[in-house]
C-alpha cells in the first residue's frame, strides 16, 4: 500500500493466473494495487468473500470500498510502518464486505522494488481470522473465568478458614484417630502443649471447662464438630473451645439484678398491701409469679382481706400494666342489668336503651377485668361468660355481631366454689378455666402479725393534712386490735382506725375511742389461745397510767417510742436500740426504769 501525493510508478508485473488459483485453494485473499491504493487484481476467494464482481473492483481506489475512518486509519497505519522502511508487515484490520458487515483479517503486506529499491505497488494477502477470534475471545472469558474461580477459590479457603478458627477462641483439628492435625494461633494460650482431644470425637459431644490461665479463672463451653470430605465420609473432628466467662459473668449479674427487681417488686407490694406476716408474704410471692404469666386468676377469701387489692397488684405488674384495669361486683349489680354492663347492649336492646354501651369487657381491652364475687352469676350469665373467655369474643345484647376482646379476667369471690359445683350451682367447666391460679388470702385473724402495722397504715391514710403529727396507739388499744376476731377483715379494721382518729382528742389513740362493737365481738368469741401481747406502753390517759403516774410527759414520749420499737420487732433488743439510735445497755435500762416487762 501506499499514500496518497507519492510519485506514480508503475508495477513491473501481476501474479499469473496459476499463482492466484494456487491463493484460492488456499483459502487467502490476495489484492494487487499500486502505490495510490488503486486496485489491481484480486483473487475470486477476495472477491467471495467482499462479494463483488471483478469490473466492480479492478481499476477502482480502495477508499471506494471503506468508510472515511475506516480508510484514514488504514492510511496512517500503512504510512506509519513504511516510515520504518519495512518490506513485510502486518497488521489486523477490519474489512467491511458489500453488504456493510466487518469481519476481522490479517494482512500481510510486501511492497514490490524496483531496480533503484523503490517501492512500486504492494501485495495484500489476506486471511480471514474470524474464527481466530471467537476462539480468542472464548480463552479470554475461558481465562476470565478460570481467574475468577482461582479468586474464588482463595476466597473460599480464606472463608474456610475464617470460619474454622473464628468460630471459637480455641480449635484445633484432629484425624479420626485423634493426632493433632493443626490448630488456630488464637488458641495457642489456651491450648498449651496439648496434643490430644479434650472431647471423645463425637460430633455434637459438648462440656463445659474451667482453666486457670495467666492466673485467671476463665470459663468455656466445648464442643466436637466433624469435617466431611466431598463424599459425605468423616475426615476429621473439630475441638471448639468458646469462651463463656463474660457470658457467665453477665448471666449472674442479670439473675442478681433480676432477684433485686423482684425484692424491690416483693417490698412494693407488701409496703402497699400492708403485710408482715408469713402468710401474706406468700401471697406477695404469688402474686409476683402471677404477674409473669397470663392465665386466669381466682382469688379466694373472706369479705374484707383486699381481693380486689391483690388483683390490682397483678394487673400492675405484669405486661398490661399500662392498660385499663375495670372492677366490676357482680352481687352489686341487678341480674337484668350485669349481662348489659359486661357485655354491652345495642341501640333499643331493651327499654331504656336509648344508646349503644361498649360494656366492661370492652372497656377493659388490652388490660384486666376484675369481676368480684364471682360465684353470685346466675347460670345464664355463667354461659355467657364461658364462651367469652373461651372463643375471646362477645356479643352485646341485641346485637348481631360479635366482638373479639384481648382482655385477661381475674375473678373473686367469698364462697366456696367447689361446693357449688358439687351443688350445681355453678359450671364445673366455668370453675376450671377461671380457677386455673387460685390464690387464698386468709382472713385478718390468721394473720395477727399484719394488724398492727394496718392500723398504723390507716391512721397515715385518714389523718388530716393540718394534724402536726400522726396519733399512736396506746397499750389498751393495741390489746383490743390485737384481741379482735375481725369478722370484717382489713376492712372492718379501716373502718374502726377512721371510727377512732374522729372520735379521739389527743396524740394517743385510747380503746374508748374505738366502736364499742369491738368489745361485744371479744365477749362473744369462744375462748381460746390468746394472739400477741404488745409490751407495756405509754398509758392513753389518766385510766390507764397506774404507777406510771409519776413519770413526767417527756418520759412517758420516750416510753411509748421504745414500747413501739420493741413490739415492731417482736421483743428484739438488738434491732430495737438499732432503731432507736441508742446502745443495749441504755436501751436494758430504760426498759427497766420504765417497767416494761417483754
Amino acid at each position: 500500500m501506499a499514500g496518497f501525493g507519492r510519485e506514480k510508478r508503475t508495477p513491473a508485473h501481476t501474479l499469473d493466473e496459476r499463482t492466484l488459483r494456487f491463493l484460492d485453494a488456499l483459502n487467502v485473499g490476495f489484492i494487487h494495487m499500486d502505490m495510490d491504493f488503486g486496485i489491481l487484481e484480486v483473487n475470486e476467494i477476495g472477491l467471495e468473500w467482499f462479494g463483488y464482481t471483478r469490473e466492480e473492483v479492478i481499476g477502482h481506489h480502495t477508499s471506494e470500498f471503506l468508510p472515511a475512518a475506516d480508510f484514514s486509519r488504514l492510511e496512517e497505519i500503512d504510512l506509519k510502518l513504511q516510515q520504518q522502511h519495512k518490506q513485510f508487515y502486518q497488521f489486523e484490520f477490519y474489512f467491511p464486505d458489500k453488504k456493510g458487515n466487518k469481519n476481522p483479517y490479517l494482512a500481510s503486506i510486501s511492497l514490490e522494488l524496483d531496480q533503484s529499491g523503490l517501492p512500486v505497488s504492494t501485495y495484500v494477502l489476506l486471511t480471514n481470522i474470524t474464527a481466530q477470534k471467537k476462539m480468542q475471545q472464548k480463552l479470554a472469558q475461558a481465562n476470565r473465568a478460570l481467574a475468577k474461580s482461582r479468586e474464588a477459590l482463595v476466597n473460599e479457603k480464606k472463608k474456610l478458614e475464617a470460619i474454622l478458627f473464628g468460630i471459637g477462641d480455641c480449635v484445633t483439628v484432629f484425624d479420626a484417630q485423634g493426632n493433632l492435625l493443626l490448630g488456630n494461633p488464637r488458641g495457642k494460650e489456651i491450648r498449651g502443649e496439648r496434643r490430644s482431644p479434650l472431647l471423645p470425637l463425637v460430633s455434637g459431644a459438648r462440656e463445659t471447662f474451667d482453666f486457670d490461665i495467666a492466673g485467671e479463672h476463665r470459663q468455656f463451653l466445648g464442643q466436637v464438630e466433624a469435617i466431611l470430605d466431598n463424599q459425605g465420609r468423616i475426615c476429621a473432628y473439630a475441638e471448639i473451645l468458646k469462651e463463656t466467662t463474660d457470658r457467665v459473668k453477665l448471666q449472674e449479674r442479670e439473675n442478681e439484678l433480676t432477684q433485686m427487681k423482684q425484692r424491690i417488686k416483693r417490698s412494693e407490694i407488701k409496703s402497699r398491701m400492708v403485710s408482715a406476716s408469713p402468710a401474706m408474704q406468700k401471697v406477695c410471692d404469688l402474686i409476683l409469679r402471677c404477674a409473669k404469666v397470663d392465665s386466669a386468676i381466682l382469688i379466694l377469701g373472706e369479705t374484707g382481706v383486699g381481693k380486689e387489692m391483690a388483683a390490682r397488684e397483678i394487673h400492675a405488674q405484669s405486661k398490661r400494666g399500662g392498660k385499663p384495669f375495670v372492677a366490676v361486683n357482680c352481687a352489686a349489680i341487678p341480674e337484668t342489668l350485669l349481662e348489659s354492663e359486661l357485655f354491652g347492649h345495642t341501640k333499643g336492646a331493651f327499654t331504656g336503651a336509648i344508646s349503644a354501651h361498649l360494656g366492661l369487657m370492652r372497656e377493659a381491652e388490652g388490660g384486666t377485668l376484675f369481676l368480684d364475687e364471682v360465684g353470685d352469676l346466675n347460670p345464664a350469665l355463667q354461659v355467657k361468660l364461658l364462651r367469652a373467655l373461651q372463643e375471646k369474643e362477645i356479643r352485646p345484647v341485641g346485637g348481631n355481631r360479635s366482638y373479639p376482646i384481648d382482655v385477661r379476667v381475674i375473678t373473686a369471690t367469698n364462697h366456696n366454689l367447689k361446693e357449688l359445683v358439687e351443688q350445681g350451682l355453678f359450671r364445673e367447666d366455668l370453675y376450671y378455666r377461671i380457677a386455673v391460679i387460685p390464690i387464698l388470702i386468709p382472713p385478718l385473724r390468721e394473720r395477727p402479725e399484719d394488724i398492727l402495722p394496718l392500723a398504723e397504715y390507716f391512721i397515715r391514710k385518714h389523718s388530716k393534712a393540718d394534724e402536726p403529727a400522726t396519733k399512736k396507739i396506746s397499750h389498751a388499744a393495741q390489746r383490743l386490735l390485737l384481741n379482735n376476731p375481725w369478722p370484717g377483715n382489713v376492712r372492718e379494721l379501716e373502718n374502726s382506725i377512721e371510727y377512732a382518729l374522729a372520735m379521739g382528742r389527743g396524740s394517743i389513740l385510747n380503746s374508748t375511742d374505738f366502736p364499742v362493737t369491738l368489745l361485744d365481738n371479744q365477749r362473744l368469741q369462744p375462748k381460746q389461745q390468746p394472739p400477741p401481747t404488745p409490751p407495756e406502753s405509754s398509758p392513753a390517759g389518766p385510766g390507764e397510767r397506774g404507777s406510771l403516774s409519776f413519770l413526767k410527759p417527756w418520759e412517758l414520749e420516750e416510753r411509748q417510742l421504745i414500747a413501739e420499737a420493741l413490739l415492731r420487732h417482736r421483743g428484739g433488743r438488738a434491732p430495737a436500740a438499732q432503731e432507736l439510735g441508742v446502745s443495749r445497755s441504755t436501751l436494758w435500762r430504760k426498759i427497766k426504769l420504765y417497767h416494761l416487762d417483754i
